[in-house]
């Protein structure tokens, strides 16, 4: 993969399948926060333990993708909170169609692996969650990318305390907007070890 604004030696297939020109790689958290603070309807990247991944398209990056842990200290669908990972930030400056579910899917496929690589301590991820805005998405890019519509949630200002779990989160106007909540299991829980599944209950 190549650097922001650089093309590759020769020119690209445009006529290849788009899972075969988009790719993503493992870059820093400097490196992503850039983009996000700018160009992410938001405007902040996120904060905490995370891994950040760069999407090229046909070897050019286009955005950036974050995973992280969630903002939250209960359990979800019997996974307890150190064993979720929230993805958190999406952007793709061209947004080509189908773009983001292919590079969502690439990502779902080794984030368990790259997350246990880079935090050794920490315990294996069972359960991907996200929040999507409802005054701003509908779940297309979630469905597209196999994630299943959980509950709805109320917005809210945030009340955790500096103490908490997660530390203390600044307001921002957006929190008290709903949010649809998706789930991805990266460990099926049929499949997962009994300890897990009873300290998770």
């Amino acid at each position: 993969m190549v650097s922001l604004g650089q093309s590759k030696l020769f020119a690209p297939d445009h006529d290849a399948p788009l899972r075969d020109r988009v790719e993503v790689e493992l870059v820093t958290v400097a490196a992503a926060r850039q983009a996000f603070e700018k160009f992410h309807y938001l405007h902040r990247a996120r904060t905490g333990r995370q891994l950040n991944y760069a999407v090229a398209i046909d070897g050019v990056i286009d955005g950036y993708i974050t995973y992280a842990y969630p903002m939250m200290s209960a359990a979800l669908c019997g996974v307890p909170s150190d064993q979720l990972l929230e993805f958190a930030r999406l952007y793709l400056h061209s947004n080509i169609p189908h773009t983001a579910s292919c590079a969502i899917g690439q990502t779902l496929r080794r984030v368990k692996r790259d997350w246990q690589a880079a935090f050794p301590a920490a315990r294996e991820p069972l359960l991907v969650v996200s929040w999507s805005d409802t005054t701003r998405h509908s779940g297309t890019i979630y469905k597209a990318a196999n994630f299943t519509w959980l509950k709805r949630t109320k917005g809210h200002p945030p009340g955790n305390k500096a103490t908490s779990k997660r530390g203390l989160r600044q307001g921002h106007v957006d929190y008290s907007n709903d949010k649809d909540c998706w789930i991805y299991w990266l460990v099926k829980p049929g499949r997962r070890p009994s300890r897990d599944v009873a300290e998770g209950a």
